[in-house]
């Protein structure tokens, strides 16, 4: 545990997707659908962003570079995907490390971060994943987790973030995004689960089946991420075209930036 850090956390809080199998125990690791061999399918082919998106972008230039003058560290990209933004914050200055469960991702990942992208097992605790030279565990000074958290059900989205809380250095900052159920998923949800997940059905372009954890205001994203102070909160809304020329609505998330006292 970093210094500072709070109640160990949980060896089964972590970087999952769900079990197709069993939905409620959705966990969750930068995917959308419940089908790892899926996601699996679609990184080999291509899948993934290739350039930072704006949030991300303006979470550096006015956050971590005017605001709080936070221009290096170690930052976990909890969930990296193809790398994409582990190259961009690699390229600002920072040492990152990052995990996802999907190989064909880690693959493209190790491309930007090398070794230190490393895959996971749905379930999996990241204590102790990470060491330094002594092989005592790193703390990090950034968490990152852009569009992956939402896949947890609200127990395992509790101990997640206790164990990213529990590996952070002191004065470490968090970014954290959560759907919002202003998003066009929630248009789409056929049922609600009592673990707190959604079960979404889209039909059309996308066709797929999602478990979803939507947060519905502000006071819901604030009490996610405690124990991290919050320091801004915020929302984007990537693209959204008006009804009816688009059924899957607007891509709206909430944006939650915090800090380890």
């Amino acid at each position: 545990m970093c210094a500072g850090g709070g109640v160990t956390s949980h060896s089964n809080s972590h970087a999952t997707l769900a079990d197709s199998k069993n939905p409620a125990s959705n966990d969750c690791c930068g995917a959308s659908d419940n089908s790892q061999a899926t996601y699996a399918q679609k990184y080999a082919g291509g899948y993934g962003i290739r350039y930072p998106e704006g949030h991300v972008i303006r979470f550096y230039e006015r956050i971590l570079r005017y605001e709080l003058k936070k221009l290096s560290g170690k930052m976990l990209d909890f969930g990296c995907g193809n790398g994409t933004h582990a190259q961009y914050f690699t390229d600002k200055g920072y040492e990152v490390y990052g995990v996802d469960i999907i190989e064909s991702a880690l693959t493209q990942a190790s491309k930007a971060i090398g070794q230190r992208a490393k895959l996971i097992t749905p379930n999996q605790s990241l204590q102790g994943l990470f060491v330094d030279s002594h092989n005592k565990p790193l703390c990090f000074d950034i968490i990152f987790a852009n569009q992956s958290l939402y896949y947890l059900d609200s127990e395992h989205l509790r101990n997640c973030v206790q164990e990213l809380y529990d590996m952070s250095s002191p004065g470490a900052i968090c970014f954290f995004t959560m759907m919002s159920r202003k998003n066009g998923y929630a248009k789409h949800i056929a049922r609600e689960l009592e673990n707190g997940l959604s079960e979404v059905v889209l039909s059309g372009r996308l066709q797929e089946r999602s478990y979803i954890h939507f947060i519905d205001d502000v006071a819901g994203l604030q009490a996610a991420f405690a124990p991290f102070k919050p320091l801004y909160i915020g929302e984007y809304n990537i693209f959204e075209l008006y009804e009816p020329y688009s059924s899957e609505g607007s891509s709206h998330h909430f944006i939650f930036i915090g800090k380890k006292e």
